[in-house]
C-alpha cells in the first residue's frame, strides 16, 4: 500500500509551448510538514481571473487533505497529480489522494477529475461533453459493449462484477484526449478495494450515441 501511495505523489506537469495553440503553464507546488506531503498544481493563464478561480478551486482539495492530516483523521497523506489533456480552451487534471491510518488494514485513496475552461476558470459540467440520463444507461452500455469499463489495477478493459451496480451518473469525470471521456468511481463504488479506482470511458462515437439517444 505504502508503494502504491508513494506513486499518487508523482506529479506529471505538462507545460509546453506549441506554435498557434496556447498552452498554460502547469508548475507544482509542494508541502511537505511531517507525514503530509502534497505536490498540486498552479495553473498559470492569460487570465488572471480565470488563474485565481483555478487555484482557489483546487485548493479546496488541497486544503481538505491538510485538514485530515493535522485533525488527526490520518497519520499519513499523499497527494499528486497528472495533467491528462490541454488545448486553447479546457485543461484537464488528475488529482490523487491517498491517506494512511493507524491500526487499519489498508489506506485509502482517491481520484479528482478537474476539467476547466481556461477563459473563466470554471469547471467544465460533464453534460457539455457527453449527456446521460440515467445510471442504467451507463450499465447497459457496458454490458453491450457501447462503454469500455477499467479498474487501475489491471487497465484493462472488463465488466461491472455481478455484484455491483452503477448507483448513479457521477460528475467526477476527465478527459484523456483523442474525444474520449472518462467517468471516475472511487475504489468500493464498482468493485473491490483490490480494483481501485474504476473508470467507465466514452468514445467519440460513444458521446455521439449517448446525445443522439438523449436528444442532445
Amino acid at each position: 500500500m505504502m508503494g502504491m501511495l508513494k506513486k499518487l505523489c508523482s506529479a506529471t506537469v505538462l507545460g509546453i509551448m506549441v506554435a498557434g495553440v496556447s498552452y498554460a503553464s502547469v508548475v507544482p507546488e509542494t508541502i511537505v510538514e511531517g507525514k503530509l506531503r502534497l505536490t498540486y498544481p498552479v495553473v498559470y493563464t492569460d487570465n488572471k481571473v480565470a488563474q485565481t478561480a483555478i487555484f482557489n478551486n483546487i485548493w479546496i482539495y488541497v486544503l481538505k487533505a491538510k485538514e485530515d492530516y493535522y485533525n488527526g483523521i490520518a497519520y499519513e497523506v499523499f497527494q499528486g497529480y497528472e495533467v491528462t489533456y490541454e488545448d486553447d480552451q479546457v485543461i484537464s487534471i488528475l488529482l490523487n489522494t491517498g491517506e494512511n491510518y493507524k491500526g487499519a488494514a489498508h489506506g485509502t485513496y482517491s481520484t479528482r477529475g478537474l476539467v476547466y475552461d481556461k477563459n473563466t476558470g470554471q469547471r467544465i459540467p460533464l453534460y457539455n461533453y457527453v449527456r446521460v440520463a440515467n445510471a442504467q444507461q451507463l450499465e447497459d452500455g457496458i454490458n453491450e459493449d457501447i462503454l469500455n469499463f477499467y479498474t487501475s489495477a489491471s487497465k484493462r478493459k472488463t465488466y461491472l462484477p455481478k455484484y455491483k451496480h452503477i448507483m448513479d451518473v457521477t460528475d467526477n469525470y476527465y478527459l484523456p484526449g483523442n474525444g474520449y471521456v472518462k467517468l471516475i468511481y472511487q475504489p468500493y463504488v464498482l468493485g473491490p478495494f483490490n480494483d481501485g479506482v474504476t473508470f467507465i470511458e466514452f468514445s467519440p462515437e460513444a458521446i455521439e450515441y449517448f446525445n443522439r439517444m438523449n436528444n442532445w
